[in-house]
């Protein structure tokens, strides 16, 4: 039967298989699960179906057991009227409904025989569905487990490759050589200001002393 055999495959399963023949595991252990309840429920059906038609021949058979009693009254009320021919009709629908009866007793016998084996079957296939559902939780979870802890060590070992603390150090360095060259800068800006206030000096001293000359030598001239 094929839901065996699919459920077979699947309790046999493993995340490592599953991985080889399909993009997402999980999609496709519902789809065996959904195949597999697909078929127990058309099982189902059938053995429905043979229930039903167990009840028939039941039904059937109580049914021509009336029959043969009825006719046994009437051949008996025939008789004591005094028309054997009458009685002989009675006895002859007797006996057509309790060979008809023989065969419908075999009947049931075998029809009860086929769905207490169908009920045993779908008892068995019931069973195996439930399995394999607790199955596919159990490996669902564990595909999920396994892509989760992938991706965590992916990550781990993306930051071993390339260590934050080292890119963090390289811009401490960098930041280090701006403050440097921005100290180096106001040092260099200090200085010069430093010469050019010492050279302005000089040449404000050079002027009064100009001056203090051309002062001088107009006093000696008024003086001649």
């Amino acid at each position: 039967m094929g839901l065996f055999s699919r459920v077979k495959d699947l309790l046999e399963a493993n995340i490592a298989d599953l991985v080889k023949k399909a993009e997402d595991p999980e999609k496709m252990l519902n789809l065996y699960v959904d195949r597999a309840t697909e078929e127990v429920r058309n099982f189902q059906i059938q053995v429905n179906r043979a229930v039903a038609d167990k009840v028939l021949l039941e039904e059937k058979i109580e049914e021509l057991n009336k029959q043969t009693a009825q006719r046994t009254e009437q051949a008996t009320l025939a008789v004591r009227q005094g028309k054997d021919d009458l009685a002989r009709t009675a006895l002859s629908l007797k006996k057509d409904a309790e060979s008809a009866l023989t065969d419908y007793q075999a009947q049931l016998a075998e029809q009860s025989r086929a769905v207490q084996n169908l009920q045993e079957n779908l008892k068995i296939l019931t069973e195996k569905l439930e399995k394999a559902k607790s199955e596919r939780n159990n490996l669902v979870m564990r595909q999920r487990r396994a892509e989760t802890m992938k991706k965590a060590n992916e990550a781990v070992s993306g930051l071993s490759s390339r260590d934050p603390l080292a890119d963090i150090d390289r811009m401490k360095d960098r930041v280090e050589q701006m403050e440097a060259e921005a100290k180096a800068s106001t040092i260099m800006m200090t200085s010069n200001n430093t010469l050019d206030d010492q050279f302005a000096e000089l040449e404000k001293n050079k002027t009064s002393q100009e001056v203090e000359d051309e002062l001088a030598k107009l006093k000696a001239e008024l003086n001649k």
